[in-house]
Parts: C-alpha cells; sequence; structure tokens
C-alpha cells in the first residue's frame, strides 16, 4: 500500500529535478558534481521504487529500494569527501 509521505517525498524530488535542470547552467560549478547528481539520482531511482512495490514485487523492489538509498548515502559521502577533505584537490 502507498503511503502520503512517500508520494510527497517523490514530489519534491521530482521538484528538486525541476530546479536542477532549469539551474543547470548555474550547477556548473558544483565541484565534483558529477558524484551528486548519481547520488541524486539513486535516491530517486530508490523514491520510485517505494512507490512502486506497493503495487507489485515487495520483496524485490524493497530490496532495490534499499539497495538505491544505500547507495546513494554512499555516494554522497564519497562526494563530501572528495569536496571537503582538507588537503585534497577539487576535481
Amino acid at each position: 500500500m502507498v503511503q502520503g509521505n512517500e508520494i510527497t517525498a517523490l514530489l519534491v524530488g521530482v521538484c528538486v529535478t525541476l530546479f536542477c535542470i532549469t539551474y543547470r547552467s548555474e550547477l556548473r560549478s558544483l565541484p565534483c558534481r558529477h558524484l551528486f547528481y548519481w547520488s541524486f539520482g539513486a535516491l530517486m531511482v530508490a523514491r520510485v521504487l517505494t512507490i512502486l512495490e506497493g503495487f507489485f514485487y515487495e520483496d524485490l523492489l524493497n530490496l532495490l529500494e534499499h539497495c538505491g538509498y544505500t547507495a546513494s548515502a554512499i555516494l554522497l559521502a564519497l562526494w563530501s569527501w572528495r569536496v571537503f577533505a582538507p588537503g585534497e584537490e577539487q576535481a
């Protein structure tokens, strides 16, 4: 069963995606932006999967959802480390 907070989280993510698309030229200056975008993409995939699991393949989609959240967290941690680590050059 799909819950309201899951739909709300997905809609917020869609709005952020539209914002990123609209302001992509300004976001080009973001260091290591590809890692950041991949992290956000994994988060969005996980949010879509949490909606879909309410309709079919509940166990499989739940596993993939949590893999998406894990990948998102790892990529965001890697981005943070590359951007904010002392003595590291920003690529």
